[in-house]
């Protein structure tokens, strides 16, 4: 998976984990038996996938993590991905959605806003950037489930080539509000996928570990990876 790094967190866990630390009464939103999170997360990668072509998303993460021997040269700056938030976010009404109790869907849609503002708030994550919220989804996903870390080159050169995509494949033209809704939920998938991992790191949960997994197998199943 060219060069990755084990053992040291990376810096998109270590932010969630400190950022968005759930409650004992929130974990239980993670739990297989509690959610239907397969289907959120197919609902999830199937609105992106619906926008980004997946055969070019596979071409660029494989470029990413084996760069060819000749450097690639990108074409745009990181700021052609990016776009003007307007209002709050909404999608966590969808991240919600998953929680089979109505009377609890509150208390899941604020604790996946809480993770997207976490996510947010990673310093070196560029915000309201496309981009930046689908490196987020695919990067946590890959790392996720191979156990191994994306070193900041694969990172940067995953986001350069998603970023030059989002570009020419014309993405970038849509409306406003569609751009922002993928982004929203890029990032609340990748962060909730992000938070679930570290919690059954944290708890030495197996079942928690495996509903990561199977989250991230979805996501990287639907961008053909």
């Amino acid at each position: 998976m060219g060069n990755v790094r084990h053992g040291k967190p990376n810096r998109w866990q270590v932010m969630l984990a400190a950022g968005a630390l759930l409650s004992s009464g929130q974990a239980q939103f993670f739990t297989p038996s509690f959610q239907n999170y397969q289907s959120f997360a197919q609902r999830s990668v199937g609105y992106v996938a619906a926008t980004v072509r997946p055969d070019f998303t596979a071409k660029v993460v494989q470029q990413a993590l084996k760069p060819p021997a000749t450097p690639i040269k990108y074409k745009y700056e990181l700021s052609k991905t990016d776009f003007a938030f307007k209002g709050a976010p909404t999608q966590q009404k969808n991240c919600a959605a998953m929680v089979q109790k109505a009377s609890d869907q509150k208390q899941m849609a604020d604790a996946c806003l809480q993770l997207f503002n976490a996510a947010q708030s990673i310093p070196e994550f560029r915000k309201n950037n496309l981009a930046s919220g689908l490196t987020l989804l695919i990067g946590i996903s890959l790392q996720v489930q191979t156990g191994a870390e994306l070193g900041e080159t694969e990172t940067e050169a995953l986001q350069r080539g998603l970023n030059d995509l989002l570009v020419d494949s014309g993405v970038m033209k849509g409306k406003q509000s569609d751009l922002q809704a993928m982004y929203e939920t890029s990032v609340m998938t990748g962060a909730l996928i992000a938070a679930i991992a570290q919690s059954g790191a944290d708890d030495a949960s197996a079942e928690l570990s495996t509903t990561a997994k199977a989250l991230a197998a979805i996501v990287l199943k639907g961008m053909k990876l």
